[in-house]
């Protein structure tokens, strides 16, 4: 009769490889997750310097006809044929808001543009530089006060 050679395996030096490939994936998914919220960062601001310009382009041809472009009245800040000339022309999906302009230059210095999770901030600075900030909204939970919680 021939003898079988059986292999011992040792529990720690499995235990280490799993440990080491669930670490690897779990790795390699954060820095996946990173590189795709850049991506859509990018294209977020991307289409705010774009509904900036046409802001700006919009104002210019509002100005050669002796109107205004803003309404404080409106969530945006905007008319409402400005806003819908601006979306046409920025090709943007996202929401705007104009919270300040300089009339001399003919330009906003203060812009919000949300699309999606992302939120960009445009401002001028101290030293008159365009600065964009863009920011990611996580919703981390919901509160649903439907099903009958109440506090009687």
């Amino acid at each position: 009769m021939k003898k079988q050679n059986v292999k011992m395996v040792n529990g720690w030096r499995l235990a280490t490889i799993i440990l080491t490939m669930l670490i690897a994936v779990g790795a390699i998914t954060l820095v996946g997750m990173y590189f795709v919220w850049r991506s859509e960062a990018h294209l977020a601001l991307q289409q705010a310097r774009n509904v900036w310009t046409a802001l700006r382009m919009t104002s210019i041809e509002y100005y050669g006809l002796g109107q205004d472009i803003y309404d404080g009245r409106t969530a945006s800040g905007l008319k409402e044929s400005v806003e819908e000339q601006v979306r046409r022309v920025s090709e943007c999906e996202g929401s705007m808001v104009v919270l300040g302009s300089d009339e001399e230059h003919l330009e906003p210095t203060r812009l919000l543009y949300r699309e999606g999770n992302y939120l960009v901030y445009y401002y001028l600075d101290e030293n008159e530089d365009r600065q964009w900030q863009v920011y990611r909204a996580q919703s981390m939970f919901a509160l649903d006060t439907s099903k009958g919680l109440s506090f009687k």
